[in-house]
């Protein structure tokens, strides 16, 4: 009886845990992603936080403009807390691009410590490649199989100056949707990030 009790708790731990990196992927009025959210936790943490995308991550930014985001935070499953923002277009309230970040301390920062925090994240590289991998495998349950995916992190020279920092990239692409996995580790950015967009089909 106790392996039964054991069993089952640990299978409602993991639909837990999972349940805090489920996504909206429907392409929805804003609103539809908080009843979302408000159904993974009763009590949500909504962030009121000036936040602007670029059109690096989004490619139709210019025929789209977008409002500042709903900010939602989340607890963290393994060591990194996730927050995700919903952007939508001003018009019509329909979201347009969701951004997932797992990063320590994101909102809540000063330059003191944000300064104590880089030298001990620094020592963290394995834990990141670890939650890197762990996501990825949530997400290939929501995506399907990736288009591309770098195994292990690779060295890239800064467009700033002469300093060189870490990158991973795992890619999904259809005709309706675009995603992507990074991994960022510099000596003062420690972040995971996933950001997904629904394609301009109109065109």
């Amino acid at each position: 009886m106790k392996r039964v009790t054991i069993l089952l708790f640990l299978i409602t731990l993991s639909g837990i845990t999972f349940g805090q990196e489920k996504l909206w992927v429907k392409q929805t009025k804003v609103n539809d992603a908080m009843k979302f959210e408000s159904q993974l936790n009763p009590d949500p943490k909504f962030l009121n936080q000036n936040i602007f995308m670029s059109s690096d991550y989004y490619p139709y930014l210019e025929k789209y403009p977008l409002q500042t985001p709903v900010v939602v935070e989340r607890s963290a499953v393994d060591y990194l807390a996730l927050s995700v923002e919903y952007f939508f277009s001003e018009k019509d309230s329909l979201l347009r691009i969701v951004s997932c970040n797992w990063e320590v301390n994101r909102y809540n920062k000063s330059m003191q410590k944000l300064a104590k925090g880089w030298k001990e994240e620094n020592k963290k590289l394995d834990i990141y490649n670890k939650e890197y991998e762990r996501i990825k495998k949530n997400m290939i349950q929501i995506f399907g199989l990736a288009n591309s995916d770098d195994q292990e992190p690779k060295s890239v020279k800064s467009p700033w100056d002469s300093s060189t920092y870490l990158t991973r990239e795992t890619v999904w692409d259809n005709m309706d949707l675009h995603a992507q996995l990074d991994l960022i580790f510099s000596d003062n950015t420690h972040r995971i990030r996933l950001t997904y967009y629904w394609k301009d089909n109109q065109n």
